[in-house]
Formats: C-alpha cells, structure tokens, sequence
C-alpha cells in the first residue's frame, strides 16, 4: 500500500494521553510512521518511549531532534534505548534547528552546523556499531575504550536530515539515510531533490537507499476555506517566527515577496496579519487541504515528484476530532 506518515508537532501541547490516542488512530488507519518533535516542549524520546509501549507496529522517530543539546553519545544511547523499547522501530531524525532554540533555550553556541551535524551522524553509527575506537572529528570527539553496554535489535537505526539549504541537501545525500524537507510543494521537492542525487552520487550511493519523506501540512476537509485559514497560521509561524531557514526556502522557491510580507508582520508582533498574508496559492501548493480527492491529487504530485514517505503535518489548534478525521481520512488515501 502506499507509505503514509504522520508528525505531531503542532498538537505538542496537548494532553499527553491525546497524543498517545492520536497514535493509535495512526496505527489503525495503516499509517507507517509517527514522528514527535523537539523544541521547547516535551522531551522527545521520553514521549516516544511512552508509545513504543502503547503501539506495536508504528515506527517511531524523532522528527527533529537538534544536534547541540546532546551529546553525539547521548543521542546514540537515547535512539539505541527506544529501538530496544520499540522492538526495532526506530527512526533518530536529525537537525542543526535555529539560532533562537540552541543559543537561547539551550544556552549553545550554534557553531559549524554542517558539519556537528555531519559528524554526529558519523559517531551516532560508530556507538551504535559498539565499537571501541571512540571518534575523532573537527567538532565531536568520543574518547577510545567506551562501548555501548547492551546490544539493540540493530547495529544501525535510519538518521534522517531535516535541512533545507543546498549545501545541507547535497550533505544530507551525502551522509544520512533520508531526508525530512518541511515547505515545499511537489515543484520544489523536485528541485532540491535534485541536490539531495548529486550528493548521493557523489557518495556512490544509490537512491533506493534512501527516503525522502517530505512534512507536508495537512487538513482534510470538505471545508476548504476554513482548511486553508488553519494552514495559513501554521505557514505564517514558521516563515515569520522560526528563523531564517523557512523564510529563505520559500523565498530560495519564488516565495519572496510573499516571505517577506509575513516575516514583517510576524516581527511586529501581528500574528493574524502574517497568516493572512500567507496567499492561498502558497496554501494550496505546499498543503494537502480541503476535501479527500484533493489531497489524494496532491499525494499523488508528491510521490511523482520523488516522495517515497509523506508525513502529514496537522496544524496547531487542530482538536482531537479534527486530528482524527484528518487521521482516518489519510488512512484511506
């Protein structure tokens, strides 16, 4: 059947017992992933270890965890942790984030993203090998002698790259075993698709190894007016409030002025004058919303455009019903 995923990112304030019922419902709609976020809320793999024991088929990942808040090691243990509590099942999904979280809620420096997350990736597998040799690199260092100290269903779990800048794409190609694009349409997942190859090849790889499983927002409504006002919030926060990574992607892809009209309002503190300044067209292109054909048309764009896993991404302020139609009705796409 076709691969279908879902993150839950923007319900991350909701009741914990909600999130472990939302997936549920994912596991009995067919879905094949879920994936929990990391920012300023929950601790990601403790809320991942809670499901691993309330579902029993769903693949469960971090979707994203940031690379400057653990250890290369911690991460290993943590990911290698949920794998054994899962039965094989996990998914370590990996990313620089932004200034604002690492410096600021942290306490980091944000220094030399590429490569920290190019070699973390590189000492997450080496722990997970249980090797003794430690690691050596530029920015992450694992003294020699230290060993994992239990054995995991795995010798190597999937890390997958949130990045959206070109040389991040052609180093996610390069190194990691999929790719996490958040805010592109079919057109664009193409496009930078396109560098994610070259750094494949450059690595003598083969694209059958690897999954792009892009986050695409979604609604699935027989409303679409009200489908498309949700998104455009949901657009507008992370264009105009997490950064500049969203803002530079959707400009990088035509979006320029559309981008800088909602980082503007966004930055004076005009939260609904940035979602309105989110264009339906720019809704329309990057979202599954509105009735089911629809969305099942804009699937169908995405896997013809390179999607191997698309990950539903439902907006904040979706209540439990809404999730679960829009959970329901994925499953049936």
């Amino acid at each position: 059947m076709p691969r279908l995923g879902l993150i839950l990112g923007a319900l991350e304030d909701r009741p914990l017992e909600e999130l472990v019922h939302l997936a549920q419902v994912a596991e009995a709609a067919e879905l094949e992933v879920l994936l929990v976020p990391e920012a300023w809320g929950r601790d990601a793999f403790v809320v991942l270890g809670h499901l691993a024991a309330r579902t029993t088929r769903l693949l469960l990942g971090t979707g994203i965890v940031n690379v400057y808040s653990r250890t290369p090691a911690l991460l290993a243990m943590a990911a290698a942790t949920l794998d054994e509590a899962s039965g094989g099942r996990a998914i370590l999904g990996l990313g620089t984030s932004g200034r604002g979280v690492v410096e600021g809620w942290h306490g980091v420096p944000m220094e030399r993203p590429l490569v920290r997350l190019r070699e973390t990736t590189e000492a997450v597998r080496a722990v997970l090998r249980r090797e003794r040799r430690g690691f050596d690199g530029e920015v992450v260092r694992i003294a020699p002698a230290f060993r994992l100290t239990f054995r995991t269903p795995r010798d190597r779990i999937p890390i997958w790259h949130a990045c959206l800048t070109p040389r991040a794409l052609r180093q996610c190609g390069e190194v990691a075993d999929g790719w996490l694009p958040s805010l592109l349409g079919p057109a664009e997942l193409a496009t930078d698709l396109a560098l994610v190859q070259d750094g494949l090849r450059r690595a003598g790889r083969e694209r059958g190894s690897f999954t792009v499983a892009p986050l695409i927002p979604a609604v699935v409504s027989d409303d679409l007016p009200a489908a498309r006002a949700a998104l455009r919030r949901h657009i507008a926060f992370y264009v105009g409030g997490m950064g500049n990574f969203y803002r530079d992607v959707v400009a990088r892809h035509g979006g320029a002025e559309a981008a800088d009209r909602i980082a503007s309002e966004w930055a004076a503190g005009r939260r609904d004058a940035a979602a309105a300044a989110v264009p339906d067209a720019l809704v329309d292109a990057q979202a599954l919303v509105g009735p089911t054909d629809r969305c099942a048309a804009k699937l169908a764009e995405y896997r013809a455009a390179g999607a191997d896993l698309p990950i539903a991404y439902l907006p904040a302020g979706t209540d439990v019903a809404g999730a679960e139609a829009t959970i329901r009705a994925l499953g049936r796409l």
